[in-house]
């Protein structure tokens, strides 16, 4: 292997693909990153074996070659290296990287140890907006369960119905949902996206240009994301996801409408005094205002007024802070709408400016 390679556009790939490099001791070569060099390209692939990570990097190959290196190592050498351009060549194991100003020499493992790289021939799915889905996956993947008792809840549901695309989570103890408008896709389909996955996607995509397309290959058991020269497989979730419609009110009694800014710092002013009380916090809505309440612990209690144009009357209503904290940080307008119907049933919530988007959260029993 030889080749030369632009010191930034070889940094931006590692930086890409070595988000999924394992820790494992077990397996050490998932410690490092698959460099192959062929066909007037530098590709690079990481995995853990959930997800893998590819990028191909545009450079001057003067002879083919393929190895595994240390990521941590061979990212800290490319990123602290701030030369144009980077000379690597192959030794038997032993990777030379030489710039202007500084040289290495890296030991790594044979390629042939690495867990190979999921590929499918199967034909385009469906290109979504990068822009659109980055930001569905933003207002919905935190929804989901962080661990994994139940499968299908540390996952995000995809369902593919005609020109639409709708994304869901749910730890059972809260909702949300969003809509994308897509072009013509070929057949329904639901299947369910490890939540962490959408979540490295989202960081991948957050160093590419905005204005392309996400295409989307699905096969019987793995989901692939390819956008400009990146490429993400991972594993789908199997099961079925819960059929959380029966649970979503078909009306209200009480709505309220406030300013979103307002609702936030009110909930983490209350938040900062319910730590000790399992992130307890109150709702009482009345005529043109909503109040928020810390019940009293250790620390003291709160209470935080904010103006609300509000309907149907009264309501008194318990929620656990984070759930209410989280989802005002991505709401997107300016006013965040609120429904209820009494202080065991879920609220709903959502955004004057979004009405592809619904949140629910489930209030918390309490003793008056």
């Amino acid at each position: 292997m030889k080749a030369t390679i632009i010191q930034a556009n070889f940094a931006k790939a590692l930086n890409s693909v070595s988000r999924v490099v394992s820790n494992r001791t077990t397996l050490p070569v998932l410690n490092n990153v698959l460099i192959e060099a062929k066909d007037g390209k530098l590709n690079m692939s990481a995995t853990d074996l959930e997800i893998a990570i590819s990028a191909k990097i545009i450079g001057k190959v003067d002879s083919d070659g393929i190895i595994t290196i240390p990521a941590r190592l061979l990212s800290d050498f490319v990123l602290n290296n701030k030369d144009k351009s980077i000379d690597i060549s192959l030794n038997g194991l032993n990777l030379n990287l030489k710039s202007e100003h500084f040289e290495a020499n890296i030991k790594g493992i044979d390629a042939e140890e690495f867990p190979t790289i999921p590929a499918s021939d199967k034909k385009s799915f469906v290109k979504i907006k990068t822009t659109e889905l980055t930001e569905a996956i933003r207002k919905v993947s935190f929804a989901a369960a962080n661990d994994d008792t139940r499968p299908v809840l540390a996952g995000v549901l995809f369902k593919f119905t005609d020109k639409e695309l709708l994304l869901a989570a749910t730890d059972s103890y809260r909702l949300a949902e969003a809509k994308i408008d897509v072009a013509e896709i070929k057949e329904e389909k639901e299947i369910i996206v490890p939540a962490r996955t959408l979540n490295e996607l989202n960081r991948v995509l957050s160093s590419v240009e905005l204005d392309g397309e996400v295409e989307i290959v699905i096969d019987e058991t793995q989901i692939f994301f390819t956008v400009a020269d990146i490429r993400l497989v991972s594993r789908l979730i199997e099961g079925s996801f819960p059929n959380y419609n029966q649970i979503i009110p078909e009306s209200s009694k009480i709505s309220l409408s406030a300013d979103i800014a307002e609702t936030l710092s009110a909930l983490k002013m209350s938040a900062l005094f319910a730590k000790d009380i399992a992130n307890n916090i109150k709702l009482h809505i009345k005529k043109g205002e909503l109040i928020i309440k810390s019940a009293a612990g250790e620390s003291g209690d709160t209470t935080s007024k904010i103006n609300a144009d509000t309907s149907g009357g009264d309501l008194e209503i318990a929620f656990n802070a984070r759930y209410l904290i989280d989802v005002m940080n991505i709401l997107s307008g300016k006013k965040v709408e609120m429904k209820f119907n009494d202080d065991s049933s879920p609220c709903i919530i959502s955004c004057d400016k979004d009405k592809n988007y619904l949140y629910l959260a489930m209030p918390l029993k309490t003793d008056n």
